[in-house]
């Protein structure tokens, strides 16, 4: 098997040019072997042109070349052990019977256009698939994705609709390559937020680049729901924030006062506690968060979206608590959101009933069903009013034939009212 970059056969060295003009039967998609075919005629070959068997379809390829009783070549695009026809040969023939020749990836000519390393890029193949696995791999916010498209599922549209519905389109530079190594080859960089324009070539891939946080203007963001991809993140654990949908039912379940001193424990990113300074700018907000780095991200992130917590912690919440080393202007809470814990999460809602104001309220969001029992007895042994709602969401994807829609995890919302 020997792949072919744009140039055909011609870019080939001369030791396989060799191979192919001493072969009998050659084999390859149409788009190759008629390019093929010229070559064999612009260099005026004396013998007879071998045997050719052209087709789009991997399965006919293989099943003629399992009826071949001489040496077979196969010509392909790029490197075809690389989301190519090589996978299946391996499937379906023994490896001793096979040889591959590989040429530069479109991916490695589109990397080399841009003059930027790849060798930690994230890479996909949408052909003859939804857009489910890209979905999963933007979730985790790699730095830089290449993506090869299906221009029969949609091409490079699929992969903006899918920036969009997971609220990124300001985290990704967004590349688009047309026709990589052919002399009408060209790439441009588009706004996601737009649609692709229509004259893009069928035979194009895209690359996207995470970008620097762009400054946000406060003129431009709602007053609440702000969308995901405006928070800063852990680069080791992306995604790993309140989903904007069960933020917004996180704040409206605390019944957030004008004032008065708001916890926002094992804050994460920050999200939470930040929306609330939003819309209550004078609550008194203490976040805390044992994670290392995360008291830097938070106040990045307030920041960036222009509020001010009172007072950001990095530790073990729990350990605060045992040692009152919470300042005392910030001791006694009105509004606690739940978020961290752990195993101790449990001791941690003890603790938290202690110093919880009358009347106050804790809003604890969670993944797992084992944990609502023993929360739930906490809440009745400190004589609390308490609900319970399971949020289930979903974003649509827009799909060349209708929407799709992608999951996000389940969450359980308690909430408890201190009498």
């Amino acid at each position: 098997m020997i792949g072919v970059n744009a140039g055909g056969v011609e870019e080939l060295p001369k030791s396989l040019k060799d191979l192919i003009v001493s072969t009998k039967k050659i084999t390859g998609p149409p788009r190759i072997v008629n390019a093929f075919k010229e070559w064999w005629k612009n260099q005026k070959i004396n013998k007879p042109l071998p045997d050719l068997y052209e087709s789009n379809n991997p399965s006919e390829i293989i099943d003629w070349i399992k009826k071949q009783k001489n040496n077979v070549i196969l010509l392909s695009s790029g490197d075809p052990l690389w989301f190519g026809i090589g996978r299946l040969l391996v499937q379906n023939l023994p490896n001793t019977k096979l040889s591959f020749h590989p040429s530069p990836t479109s991916l490695q000519l589109a990397f080399s256009k841009l003059g930027i390393p790849w060798h930690d890029a994230k890479w996909i193949s949408l052909h003859g698939r939804d857009p489910e696995p890209l979905i999963n791999l933007l979730k985790k916010r790699p730095k830089i994705i290449g993506i090869l498209t299906d221009p029969n599922h949609g091409g490079a549209e699929v992969v903006r609709q899918s920036l969009k519905a997971w609220d990124l389109c300001e985290n990704y530079a967004f590349w688009i390559f047309e026709q990589l190594g052919h002399p009408q080859e060209s790439f441009q960089r588009i706004d996601p937020s737009k649609q692709i324009p229509k004259n893009i070539d069928p035979l194009h891939l895209v690359v996207l680049i995470e970008e620097m946080n762009p400054e946000l203007n406060p003129n431009e963001l709602p007053l609440f729901g702000l969308e995901d991809g405006l928070f800063l993140q852990h680069h080791d654990r992306p995604g790993l924030m309140t989903k904007k949908e069960i933020r917004v039912q996180v704040l409206s379940d605390l019944d957030l006062p004008i004032e008065g001193v708001i916890w926002d424990i094992g804050a994460g990113v920050g999200s939470i506690g930040i929306e609330a300074l939003r819309i209550r700018p004078k609550l008194k907000l203490l976040a805390i968060e044992k994670r290392i780095g995360g008291k830097k991200l938070i106040e990045d992130n307030a920041s960036r979206l222009f509020v001010s917590p009172f007072k950001i912690i990095e530790a073990d919440a729990l350990a605060l608590l045992k040692k009152n080393e919470i300042p005392s202007h910030l001791a006694t809470p009105s509004r606690v959101v739940l978020g961290g814990g752990g195993a101790e999460k449990y001791i941690l809602l003890e603790e938290i009933l202690k110093r919880i104001l009358p009347g106050g309220i804790i809003v604890i969001p969670i993944t797992t069903l084992e944990a609502i029992p023993k929360i739930e007895t906490i809440f009745k042994n400190h004589y609390c009013d308490y609900k319970i709602s399971q949020h289930q969401n979903y974003r649509g994807v827009s799909m060349p034939n209708g929407t799709r829609f992608s999951p996000i995890n389940p969450v359980f919302i308690l909430k408890a009212k201190l009498t």
